[in-house]
């Protein structure tokens, strides 16, 4: 079986699941599942590093704890959100401190798990804080519609046209198989799925935000991908890992996302729901 089928057979099998779990679930459902999400990826972060850096195997037994307190903290008690950041910090640098190897190595192996905290603990549960928006399980769906679909669109423009308009890669030194091409379908099927989605779901939000949003969503997501894609090609892996059959890890399917979901809370919240 090609790893272009099971990736299909697995988006046919996991995108009902999460479109169900995000419009009737509970929202502790969803937040639960956004809270195992970052978990695996801290995991699977951690591991990366360790793939080059052997003796770092130690940073994933703090990072992922304090990781997974703060991504709970932030979808749980966001009141206590302020403190965290404090006592992570602490935490961290006690646990360096008291698990001393070697002064060359120290600061780098806090830094890496720090980034992942960063990156990963402080991104993540804006997936699942949308909620509490105005329409907020329709603003998840349109966050995924807009995220997976500028990504299938870009693939699918990608394997169209290229070699046949540009002729040019999008960002060859991170990313060697992603062409301004695919970049350009990605951003216009993503506003095409922002479209149909305002039509379908999200009736109260000015077509002009949509569109607006989705223009911004499409390169930044891309952006997140290739964001990602820098992170592996330092550490010298081809996948974040292999937790999602024919996708790789949650990191893989997610690296849009996490970047994207902030992205949608912010306008939201900045401009009261809308511009137009």
């Amino acid at each position: 079986m090609s790893n272009l089928t099971v990736r299909i057979i697995t988006s046919a099998i996991g995108i009902p699941i999460i479109i169900l779990a995000v419009l009737k679930g509970d929202f502790w459902i969803w937040k639960s599942i956004i809270l195992v999400a970052t978990i695996l990826a801290l995991y699977e972060f951690y591991k990366m590093v360790e793939s080059r850096f052997p003796d770092f195997n130690d940073i994933k037994l703090i990072g992922i704890p304090v990781g997974g307190l703060v991504a709970a903290t932030a979808l749980f008690y966001p009141q206590y959100l302020m403190v965290t950041p404090t006592f992570a910090f602490i935490i961290l640098a006690l646990y360096f401190m008291l698990n001393f190897k070697d002064i060359e190595t120290v600061a780098q192996r806090m830094g890496y798990t720090v980034i992942a905290i960063l990156y990963i603990s402080f991104l993540m549960p804006y997936v699942a804080i949308l909620l509490h928006l105005n329409q907020g399980r329709y603003l998840v769906f349109l966050l995924l519609a807009i995220t997976w679909g500028n990504d299938t669109f870009a693939y699918a423009f990608g394997r169209l046209f290229h070699g046949k308009v540009f002729k040019r890669k999008l960002y060859e030194s991170l990313s060697p198989n992603k062409s301004i091409e695919g970049a350009i379908g990605g951003v216009v099927g993503g506003v095409g799925l922002a479209i149909a989605a305002k039509f379908l779901i999200l009736g109260s939000i000015p077509l002009g935000d949509i569109i607006l949003v989705a223009l911004i969503m499409g390169p930044m997501g891309q952006s997140g991908d290739l964001i990602e894609s820098m992170f592996k090609r330092y550490f010298k892996v081809k996948d974040s890992g292999n937790m999602i059959p024919g996708h790789g890890g949650i990191l893989d399917r997610l690296d849009a996302v996490i970047i994207n979901a902030p992205i949608l809370f912010f306008y939201l919240q900045f401009t009261k729901g809308g511009l137009f």
